[in-house]
């Protein structure tokens, strides 16, 4: 008898042990953060990979106008290339941010309101230069500055373009446009010599 009952408890010691290791397992995989998709920014031979800073995914909710708009301007994770005339741009994203959709943003403004829906898009750094240059305000100087470039995932459910141009106010805008990202990753063009 005396050897059934070491046996039993043997046995309720080893089930404590095994749920508790399963409850801890539990515990720390439920702390961790899941990971971003990243996006790869590549100028001529260059290339850098980047997830989105550690606010700047909504992991399937949308980030709403007000954090969308910092993570636009934000520093944090940014990647810089210095570009000379005749350079190539290449941006690259992961499938499940194609399939979404994407966006361009050249320093705040909307490259291109149509979204990409692949995963690898080149752009000539000089068009994307220029862009800027037409928004210079008229008889001021060429603008030389460096070009914060944004790339945006979308939720393909909350993007509607009509909707978003139908806009009364630019807050209306801002909180259509901005209110349906899910994740940003910031790249920086320096004009180079």
């Amino acid at each position: 008898m005396t050897a059934i009952a070491r046996n039993r408890g043997r046995r309720a010691i080893r089930t404590t042990l095994a749920i508790g290791t399963v409850s801890l397992g539990v515990l720390v995989l439920s702390a961790c953060e899941k990971p971003s998709p990243n996006a790869h920014f590549t100028l001529d031979s260059s290339s850098k990979s980047r997830e989105t800073a550690s606010d700047c995914y909504g992991h399937g909710e949308p980030l709403g106008a007000e954090r969308a708009r910092d993570c636009l301007v934000g520093t944090e994770n940014r990647v810089t290339f210095t570009s000379t005339p005749g350079d190539t741009f290449r941006i690259g994203v992961d499938a499940h941010v194609a399939e979404e959709g994407w966006l361009l943003f050249v320093n705040e403004q909307l490259y291109r309101a149509e979204p990409f829906t692949g995963t690898y898009r080149s752009f000539p750094s000089d068009q994307l230069f220029q862009m800027v240059q037409q928004q210079a305000t008229p008889g001021s100087p060429p603008v030389a500055e460096e070009l914060r470039l944004s790339v945006a995932q979308i939720r393909a459910d909350d993007y509607d373009i009509e909707t978003i141009w139908a806009s009364q106010t630019q807050e209306e805008y801002d909180e259509r446009l901005l209110g349906s990202l899910e994740g940003v990753w910031n790249a920086t063009l320096e004009p180079g010599d």
